[in-house]
């Protein structure tokens, strides 16, 4: 996440392909809480002070959207749309208001997307602007289970496994 936030500016929206087993709210909540002590020069960033905006997008969710999008272009704080293949007749409208406030967006502003990928690959669900002006991260859970446990295993810090109080056999 490091990496790709850094990759990041207000100018460039970062894309989550969303794949089962796979959810980025959270690594953008940590991240958001940890720039200071990831020697970036940037002000943390958490729903708890309305920096970090979280918006699981559904039926009425449109105008919600908008004007955070809108304030925080203009405030520099970050905004997250999840599930935008949710709405695929808004998408357009997404694509016309980020090519309205990126340019001038403050430079702490960042945009987050995620989307499930299309059911057939000649669907279009989200406009082609979007993905081609947006970092896309795509991140699949393993197939196998030695993969699988290894990227549970990774989930807890060396602490949290030195407090199990289960003798190593």
């Amino acid at each position: 996440m490091k990496e790709t936030y850094l990759e990041s500016a207000s100018t460039i929206p970062l894309f989550f392909v969303l794949f089962p087993g796979v959810e980025p709210t959270k690594d953008i909540r940590e991240m958001g809480g940890a720039l200071d002590r990831l020697d970036i020069p940037k002000s943390n960033k958490s729903v708890a002070d309305g920096t970090l905006v979280e918006i699981s997008m559904g039926q009425g969710q449109e105008e919600r959207a908008d004007k955070a999008l809108l304030q925080a272009a203009q405030d520099g704080n970050w905004v997250v749309l999840n599930n935008i293949h949710l709405m695929t007749v808004w998408t357009k409208q997404l694509e016309l208001k980020l090519d309205e406030i990126c340019p001038t967006a403050h430079e702490d502003f960042r945009c987050f997307l995620s989307s499930e990928p299309p059911p057939l690959p000649w669907m279009q669900m989200i406009p082609e602007s979007i993905l081609k002006n947006s970092i896309k991260v795509s991140n699949e859970a393993p197939q196998d289970v030695k993969s699988n446990m290894m990227r549970a295993y990774k989930l807890f810090s060396q602490e949290r496994i030195e407090l199990c109080n289960k003798v190593n056999q």
